[in-house]
């Protein structure tokens, strides 16, 4: 999560602060494995799922982790769902200033701000600028989009300001930015823009072909971005609680899941020339082009691609574009009920819930011996990942159980770790450790290029050449002396008992 060099507000200016209409907060159910927070542009709705109160902070405040001070240890463990609502059209500015507001009222938030000398990123304007003015008039947007390589990540933006490109870059390359991001461009208003670059993992700084992230930004934009030391606002928390107030009388009538059906549908199968793109627009519409069913599967049913037993293969091989209007504006679990009927609809799809031995990963003790540390008990609770260095994910963690370690890795080497995992080390307590893997493309593609010079190489033998990296499973063995194997477990899974493509499709 990301920071700006906007002076943070101290908790006496929230008495000028506007606030949700409506709020719900509440403790996530035991064994929920969803994790999410978001907002739809210009709905007026912020909903989180799974996330922890730093989670919240970081997202509110624009603010790393590791400039959160003296927080409770709770603080990055204890998980809650809830949403808080206001009128549609609300920008997404406002609604992080509620959003502040209610940690304020719910977890009595008390805090101070320091200036803190810390690393950043600062994002300067190039000599010859590359970007577009947007018209005042277009909504702002940024979507995932196709590009035209296959190695990392492509976005497509829309009246975009600097300071927001300055929070998204953050978060939209982790793997390179590991510090916040500060704009100090000078540029006012919206831009429209395209940006490529090659993902952490996959990049080789001796390959032309590679692009980092600081070369896609000047080579792209016309911008730059400079490791640099500035002084940056920290928050230092005088107090909280860990129970959040009681929801006001009447929340649950006012859920936002409240539309079931959109106003306005369409799936149709996609030409083969079309690339996968597009994705969810302001207000809650939907605009998907050659889209694969079986991806988004998991997010319509809110469970893992393991917990969905039954999909026939038309709906791995087949794309669809799918274009939707809902009736108001509707939040994230609106939306998966609302696509949960049109497939319904649309496929025929029909469902039932069953207990079934699933694939997952079962933790245990290593022969090698247990290697992690026991905590002291005065560090705060969490886990936090590192920039790729020399090729090597790494994640360093205070106080955590074995049953967290293996919750927050599904998703941090979620490469490897592509099932539930299931902790059976019968080890109590919390520990300290950290872990550094290679990540999953770089690893294949490293063993790959070794196995394809040893094939070619006259009277080579297996192990000739050796790739080196290291994969998670290797690391979690070798350095915290656990091991993972897959196995089977009993779970509840979603079967699907039949389904067809669209008539015209057939």
């Amino acid at each position: 999560m990301k920071i700006t060099l906007l002076a943070l507000l101290s908790c006496v200016a929230f008495a000028q602060t506007p606030a949700f209409d409506v709020t719900d907060v509440h403790p996530t159910k035991p064994g929920s494995t969803t994790h999410q927070l978001g907002m739809l542009p210009g709905s007026g709705l912020i909903e989180f799922r799974g996330i922890s109160v730093s989670e919240l902070i970081q997202f509110a405040y624009n603010i790393d982790d590791d400039m959160i001070l003296q927080a409770p240890k709770w603080l990055g463990f204890d998980q809650f769902d809830g949403f808080g609502k206001c009128p549609r059209g609300t920008s997404d500015d406002t609604v992080k200033l509620m959003l502040r507001a209610m940690l304020v009222d719910r977890f009595k938030l008390v805090f101070h701000t320091v200036d803190k000398p810390a690393p950043a990123f600062v994002l300067t304007a190039g000599k010859k600028l590359l970007m577009k003015p947007a018209p005042e008039t277009e909504e702002t947007d940024c979507q995932p989009h196709p590009g035209v390589r296959d190695d990392g990540p492509a976005w497509e933006c829309k009246n975009v300001t600097m300071k927001s490109f300055a929070e998204r870059i953050h978060q939209m390359a982790g793997g390179y930015l590991n510090h916040p991001v500060i704009d100090q461009t000078g540029l006012t208003g919206g831009y429209d823009f395209a940006l490529q670059w090659t993902g952490r993992g996959n990049w080789d700084k001796d390959h032309e072909s590679s692009t980092s992230v600081f070369q896609a930004v000047e080579r792209q934009l016309g911008l730059k971005l400079e490791e640099k030391k500035v002084p940056v606002p920290a928050m230092v928390i005088e107090s909280m609680n860990e129970t959040p107030t009681p929801n006001a009388p009447g929340v649950t009538e006012k859920t936002p899941v409240t539309a079931t059906e959109f106003e306005v549908a369409e799936i149709k199968k996609s030409a083969p020339d079309v690339k996968p793109g597009g994705g969810f627009k302001p207000g809650g519409r939907i605009d998907i082009q050659a889209l694969n069913v079986k991806e988004i599967l998991p997010f319509v049913f809110d469970v893992d691609t393991n917990q969905i037993v039954g999909i026939p293969k038309w709906m791995e091989t087949d794309r669809f574009s799918i274009v939707a209007k809902p009736p108001a504006e509707v939040g994230i679990d609106s939306l998966k009920v609302m696509l949960r009927n049109l497939f319904v609809q649309s496929f025929k799809m029909e469902t039932h819930k069953e207990q079934q031995q699933v694939p997952v990963y079962v933790m245990t003790v290593s022969k090698r011996g247990f290697k992690m540390e026991k905590a002291s008990g005065a560090e705060r609770q969490g886990c936090k990942p590192a920039p790729i260095v020399n090729d090597m994910a790494s994640v360093a963690c205070k106080a955590t159980s074995l049953k967290q370690f293996g919750e927050q890795f599904h998703q941090m080497a979620g490469g490897y770790l592509d099932h539930s995992v299931v902790d059976e080390t019968g080890v109590e307590g919390v520990y300290d450790f950290t872990v550094s893997w290679t990540p999953r493309g770089k690893l294949d593609a490293m063993r790959s290029s070794a196995a394809a010079s040893a094939g070619g190489a006259a009277g080579a033998t297996a192990g000739a050449s050796d790739p080196g990296g290291l994969s998670f499973f290797e690391a979690a063995e070798r350095q915290l002396g656990v091991k993972f194997e897959s196995a089977k477990r009993p779970m509840e899974v979603i079967v699907i008992d039949k389904a067809t493509p669209p008539a015209a499709d057939q």
